[in-house]
């Protein structure tokens, strides 16, 4: 049974790693949502407060959650963020970065809590 995910997901990645299992990634979704998503949030108070360390740390923890969550496109500049973070990056360079890929995470969240009710009723 394939799950028809929504194309804007990699579902390659997530068939290769989740095959067709409904329950296990109603799990990762939900908690994406639920954990990862205030996390990013609480980057943006972290970059605006110039805390880098808090930053770098918030960042690094987030990285995995973004390929396992089928938003592989948006890891790397993940990655750019956190390496911008680590190389003591001008505060406005840190948060335009931050504020670019929020952009793109903010069209993803509404796909992310589609689908996550859509598994939870398989």
């Amino acid at each position: 049974m394939a799950l028809q995910l929504n194309p804007a997901l990699d579902t390659a990645y997530i068939d290769q790693v989740y095959g067709d299992d409904p329950v296990i990634l109603y799990m990762i979704f939900d908690a994406f949502l639920s954990d990862s998503l205030p996390r990013w949030h609480a980057l943006h108070q972290a970059l605006d407060q110039e805390d880098l360390k808090e930053s770098a740390s918030i960042v690094h923890g987030l990285k995995p959650s973004f390929t396992m969550t089928g938003l592989t496109g948006i890891r790397p500049k993940v990655e750019l963020l956190e390496k911008a973070i680590k190389e003591n990056s001008p505060a406005d360079a840190l948060m335009t970065m931050y504020k670019t890929i929020s952009a793109e995470l903010n069209s993803m969240i509404p796909i992310l809590e589609q689908e996550s009710e859509r598994l939870k009723q398989l």
